[in-house]
């Protein structure tokens, strides 16, 4: 049994160690290589990649901390103190009671924009309860006043501004596909310089959070132009849940004292819209939510280091080629001596070295143009084998053919 098994070894190997052979998987390898980057830097399968990166989301849940509430302005509220907007000193109170009920910081994800014209004591009133407080963070954005008009930061109102204990940009970077995966830590017009609303309130609570920062920094150092909204430090968000998963009370309810202290009582609080007709409706993998439950997401994202970094083009690339040799590696090992079975367990190990270093490295490598060329080159491999022997057999009959003729 040995005798009869070792020569048919020993020609596999042979074949496999063949040098014109790898001189041809080097060729394949190096235009696979060149098609790899020109699908990474193109985009051109960023959906099937967005599809795997939602599936991993939907799948991959937690249960939050109680540390982080959202303040919500539902229904209820609106039913209770009337119709949007609200007079400033409302806020004022909501402020007060959450200072008495000994919140950790509060992130107000509310527009005070423009000034009270018909009754600046309001905004007086708001002004002085953000700084008894002493820990509450207002919203910053980017927009043209005027039709046409270039972007301005849009701040606080000066007399809020003035005593913030921060300002933080709600930026939400939203994807070709409507949907918002990521958030930039930093952004602003000209340079980015005000945090994200949730990164303002984590840093407030512990100054050292999130330092360094992390993310997928903008490496390029050439003069910007102060009027566009410039961006920093991407990363991508771990979501807890859907719409919901994070505590939440009703803004009317924590106003009124019907919601007990000890629910609030060293929480970072957030407050923000959630009911239907004003909210900001968020597309996210795991479902739409409003803004403030987007905030809240990156707040215990940050808080707990779960941050995932995206690769940049660079590592996309350098991994993906180190990946499009694998079949070649692979094809004509025992087992694997037909094109399809090697380019089948490398496009798995592409896809499960993705899912690997997501959820235990932190790192996001998008594997579509990888597996794409993978089975591609099989395809094209075995068809090129299958021409191959069509053309031996028309040979040899030609030649037995001119043999029999002879």
């Amino acid at each position: 049994m040995r005798a009869a098994t070792t020569p048919t070894g020993r020609q596999a190997a042979s074949r496999y160690l063949d040098p014109f052979a790898w001189l041809v998987r080097s060729v394949l390898w190096a235009l696979g290589a060149g098609l790899l980057v020109l699908l990474l830097a193109s985009d051109r399968t960023a959906r099937l990649d967005h599809a795997l990166y939602d599936l991993h989301m939907r799948h991959w849940s937690y249960t939050p901390g109680e540390d982080v509430v959202i303040v919500a302005i539902d229904m209820r509220s609106l039913a209770a103190l009337g119709r949007w907007p609200w007079p400033r000193a409302v806020h004022a109170r909501l402020i007060d009671r959450l200072t008495a009920d000994g919140v950790r910081g509060i992130g107000m994800d509310v527009t005070v924009s423009e000034p009270d014209v018909a009754h600046p004591e309001n905004d007086a009133a708001l002004a002085a309860a953000a700084a008894r407080n002493g820990r509450v963070a207002f919203p910053v954005f980017a927009e043209a006043r005027e039709l046409g008009g270039m972007p301005e930061e849009i701040e606080p109102i000066p007399a809020v501004a003035k005593v913030a204990a921060a300002l933080g940009q709600v930026d939400v970077p939203i994807g070709d596909d409507r949907v918002a995966r990521a958030a930039y830590l930093k952004a602003g017009l000209g340079s980015p310089y005000w945090p994200a609303l949730g990164l303002a309130l984590l840093q407030l609570d512990q100054p050292a959070a999130a330092s360094p920062l992390p993310g997928l920094c903008d490496d390029d150092s050439s003069p910007r132009s102060p009027y566009l909204w410039e961006r920093d430090n991407l990363v991508l968000l771990h979501y807890a849940g859907p719409d919901g998963s994070f505590g939440r009370v009703s803004y009317a309810d924590v106003l009124d004292g019907q919601v007990p202290p000890s629910l609030l009582k060293g929480k970072l609080v957030l407050v923000g819209a959630t009911a239907d007709g004003m909210r900001d409706i968020i597309d996210t993998p795991v479902g739409t939510m409003p803004g403030v439950e987007y905030q809240a997401n990156l707040l215990e994202t940050l808080r707990r280091g779960m941050a995932i970094l995206p690769l940049n083009l660079a590592g996309r690339c350098l991994l993906g080629m180190a990946m499009l040799a694998l079949p070649l590696v692979l094809y004509g090992l025992p087992g694997l001596r037909r094109a399809w079975r090697a380019a089948a367990v490398a496009a798995l190990a592409c896809l499960l070295l993705s899912a690997l270093l997501l959820r235990h490295a932190g790192l996001w490598w998008p594997p579509a143009a990888c597996v794409a060329l993978i089975l591609a080159g099989a395809v094209l491999w075995e068809l090129a084998n299958r021409l191959d022997v069509l053309l031996r057999r028309r040979s040899r009959r030609r030649l037995l053919a001119a043999s029999l003729g002879a």
